[in-house]
């Protein structure tokens, strides 16, 4: 988690559910018999992690793995559940592609993408420039050296703002670090900062409404 800035881009994110359904069967008695969905799903999500391309803002990251029913058992069904990030819609078309392209080596096994995107990437648009020039004057009557503007991998509902046209900025709270780690947290001396900045912004703000 990190703040203090004016961020002007964010990234379309989804969380894509990928099911494997293989052939049960006795992993000592008839091991041939069996298709392993588990084996089959871990190849894929290796390849599929292939696909990422860091340079252009695209990440993809298996973070839930679940399938099997017994250690003696070839497993019949397993999912993965992958976080995929993604900084314009021409990579997200690419993402698609790429991942339903992955051919597992069992053919008896089924893997079925559901493609679950669920925020659209966040550029700077013409009505959020006016937003974070306005937020940076603020900051410089505050005395800050500056409020930078940023490209990271978070999202949130700020996308679909940027997404309608409207102006808005995102990441304008707390500052601090170690995001959805066990040790994450926020550097309390720069919340009276923070907060400062965001009250001086929605002053300017209503300034006309007041006359």
């Amino acid at each position: 988690m990190r703040g203090g800035g004016g961020q002007d881009c964010g990234t379309g994110n989804g969380t894509f559910r990928v099911t494997a359904s293989g052939v049960e069967a006795h992993a000592g008695l008839a091991p041939e018999d069996g298709a392993s969905a588990i084996t089959a799903l871990s190849e894929f999500v290796v390849a599929a992690a292939a696909v990422a391309a860091p340079d252009k803002g695209t990440t993809i990251n298996p973070g839930l793995i679940t399938g099997g029913s017994a250690a003696n058992v070839v497993a019949a069904l397993a999912t993965a559940s992958v976080d995929i990030r993604v900084s314009s819609d021409a990579e997200r078309g690419r993402v698609d592609a790429e991942l339903e392209a992955i051919k597992v080596s069992d053919p008896r096994v089924r893997i079925d993408i559901d493609h679950a995107w669920n925020r659209p990437p966040m550029t700077l648009n013409a009505a959020s420039a006016p937003l974070l020039g306005l937020a940076r004057a603020v900051a410089r009557e505050q005395g800050r050296d500056g409020l930078p503007a940023a490209a990271v991998g978070g999202a949130s509902d700020a996308n679909f703002v940027a997404a309608l046209g409207l102006p808005v900025l995102c990441g304008m709270g707390a500052v601090g670090d170690g995001a959805h780690a066990q040790g994450e947290f926020i550097y309390p001396d720069t919340v009276p900062a923070q907060t400062a900045l965001i009250a001086g912004l929605l002053g300017r703000l209503a300034e006309p409404l007041r006359g």
